[in-house]
């Protein structure tokens, strides 16, 4: 005898196959089809390729036998089945283990914390932003009394400037007699500002160490 589905005040009932699934519920659609599946497609009996024993698969990538793939917890200690028991798992869920790493600090980060931004390897540069790029920084600006040293506005953006660069004296780049309290805009108009004025600087050396060499007229042209 055929079952009748479920009225609008409750899930309805689909008869598919033979079997009904109640779509709107979590364990209907899993009994679904969990017969589905004993019936169309059973999973085959196989050997478990650790300690050899038959075992019946749960899902199609289990190549272990329960006993052989099962972990516990170190979270909560509870016993799970991971499907690759090749790759350790310490944790049953994502819960389990932002809860245990929570408030620590990630191996791979503390002996590199502070000392150079995370994206340096991305680029081709100095060290730049590092703690003691920021330490020389506030010192500066502590020493000038947050004012800038050409306009004499004190606050707002502010530039701790390099007297030499030091991209050409290395020596002094945590020197704070080499620092200057500037403005943005007073920082601007400094000579070593930018790539603008750097490459300026470059040309006009490069071509006053080129050889001009005369040239004298022949009197054909």
């Amino acid at each position: 005898m055929r079952r009748k589905p479920y009225t609008a005040t409750g899930p309805i009932a689909v008869f598919l196959n033979g079997i009904f699934m109640y779509s709107k519920t979590k364990e209907g659609r899993a009994e679904y089809w969990k017969k589905y599946r004993a019936e169309k497609l059973p999973y085959t009996t196989k050997l478990c390729i650790d300690c050899g024993e038959e075992y019946k698969q749960d899902s199609n990538v289990q190549k272990r036998c329960n006993k052989c793939r099962q972990a516990i917890c170190i979270k909560c200690g509870s016993i799970f089945y991971p499907q690759n028991k090749t790759q350790p798992h310490k944790y049953c869920s994502n819960v389990c283990k932002n809860n245990a790493l929570k408030g620590k600090e990630p191996e791979c980060l503390k002996a590199n914390r502070g000392i150079k931004p995370r994206t340096y390897h991305l680029t081709h540069r100095d060290k730049r932003g590092s703690a003691f790029d920021r330490e020389w920084r506030i010192a500066v600006f502590e020493r000038d009394n947050y004012t800038c040293q050409a306009c004499g506005d004190r606050g707002g953006e502010l530039n701790a400037h390099h007297l030499k660069p030091y991209k050409k004296h290395p020596e002094l780049k945590h020197d704070i007699n080499n620092g200057q309290t500037l403005c943005v805009e007073c920082h601007k108009k400094t000579d070593s500002y930018g790539w603008s004025n750097y490459w300026k600087k470059e040309r006009a050396a490069k071509r006053l160490s080129q050889e001009v060499i005369p040239y004298e007229y022949d009197g054909k042209g």
